[in-house]
Parts: structure tokens; C-alpha cells; sequence
């Protein structure tokens, strides 16, 4: 299943059939015009634009149902 035909963006928060993933953006404090992916465990992105943040957020999500756990998870356990 690829996330980008079952996920929608509402307002700031990305959703799958109605239920939150636990992704969304949010803007950096000191530079207004830049974002951060917020991930699941509170963790936060490097900053970027907002059509990238939007993108690579749904990457996290594709590769979170496709291997069933978050690739920094797997980083910081190892």
C-alpha cells in the first residue's frame, strides 16, 4: 500500500481513513518560514519548506506501513 493514495492532509495533520498517523508539520520557532516533520514519538525533522516537509512526511508514513516500524527507531535501538 503506498501512502499517497490512502493519506490526506487536514490543515497541518496527515490523516489515513479518518484516523490520525501521528505525523504532521509544524513551523520552526525562529524561522517562520520554514518546517519540521513531528513524528509519532514527538521527534522533530530537519527544517525545510513546507511542500517538503508535507513530502517527507508521507515518505515516513509509506515506510512506517510498509515495514510495520519507524526507521529511527531502528537507528537508535541499534
Amino acid at each position: 500500500m503506498d501512502a499517497r493514495s490512502v493519506a490526506r492532509w487536514k490543515g497541518d495533520r496527515l490523516y489515513v481513513a479518518d484516523r490520525l498517523t501521528g505525523y504532521s508539520v509544524v513551523q520552526d520557532s525562529k524561522y517562520p518560514t520554514m518546517w519540521r516533520v513531528c513524528r509519532p514519538d514527538g521527534s522533530l525533522s530537519d527544517m525545510v519548506n513546507l511542500a517538503r516537509a508535507k513530502d517527507a512526511a508521507l515518505d515516513m508514513l509509506d515506510r512506517h506501513l510498509r515495514y510495520g516500524e519507524s526507521p529511527w527507531h531502528r537507528a537508535r535501538t541499534a
